[in-house]
């Protein structure tokens, strides 16, 4: 399993790295490192971490970047930042992640990754920067896009362990089987045969083209998820037109509609 480690560099609040230190036991963390703290881990941070106090017990701290990549070796690294620029620009999270899946497997089996976050005024500089694989940004969705650290934090791990755990077993079986699931309840009652015959009774060509009626039809349904019950429902409802639409076509064809003179 993939060792997801918090670094928080510079921090001027002990309270923040308590609540760090939640949001970690909350989502899985590994290991909390501080890299020259501005302030101790003192009774504010306890409070702060509250029934969490392991990764307070456990942290790591070093006196510069220099300690921390002597010490630490090789990871991904990732910083977190508000302000990208030309030469690092920044990356949203999720899609890093989807990258780092699918490109660099191998490292993410054998390295750890480490995300970074910067002191609570000016967030990490650009000699900060220097050191890390990658700059990404966390999705905001209100008018007010700044996070507090452990917002950060728990985000962050939260996204991080998600993508990663997109692709382990019980993931896949569990999505199989839901899928699977919705898949045999559509096909007791999905009505896939009347929709057909109620184009072609309605005069439309349904192998006419890819984007035909039917598959349109089909898809917007589907994409729904209707109940079972709601499928039946519209099982009878195409049944009944389709009577009435070939009822209405013999009707026309017993009408001589040009008759001879007498």
């Amino acid at each position: 399993m993939v060792k997801i480690n918090v670094v928080l560099v510079r921090t001027k609040y002990s309270s923040n790295i308590g609540a760090a230190a939640r949001a970690m036991a909350n989502m899985g963390g590994s290991r909390l490192i501080l890299v020259d703290p501005k302030t101790d881990i003192n009774s504010k941070a306890k409070q702060g971490a509250a029934s969490a106090q392991e990764p307070l017990q456990q942290a790591t701290s070093y006196s510069s970047w220099e300690d921390f990549y002597r010490a630490e070796g090789d990871g991904i690294r990732i910083a977190f930042s508000r302000r990208g620029g030309k030469r690092r620009p920044l990356i949203p999270l999720r899609p890093l992640m989807k990258r780092l899946s699918s490109d660099h497997q191998s490292d993410l089996a054998n390295k750890p990754i480490y995300l970074i976050f910067g002191p609570e005024d000016h967030g990490l500089n650009a000699d900060d920067m220097a050191f890390v694989n990658y700059c990404s940004s966390l999705p905001t969705y209100g008018k007010f896009a700044s996070l507090n650290l452990s917002q950060a934090v728990l985000l962050a791990i939260f996204i991080t362990a998600e993508e990663l755990m997109g692709d382990s077993d019980d993931t896949k079986t569990w999505q199989s089987q839901e899928l699977d699931t919705r898949v045999s309840e559509k096909q007791m009652v999905f009505p896939d045969q009347s929709i057909r015959q109620w184009l072609e009774a309605m005069g439309f060509d349904i192998e006419a083209r890819k984007a035909s009626a039917y598959i349109t039809l089909k898809r917007l349904l589907l994409q729904n998820l209707p109940t079972e019950n709601e499928l039946m429902v519209l099982e009878a409802i195409l049944q009944q037109n389709i009577r009435k639409l070939l009822d209405g076509k013999s009707n026309e064809a017993g009408v001589d509609h040009h008759p001879t003179d007498h």
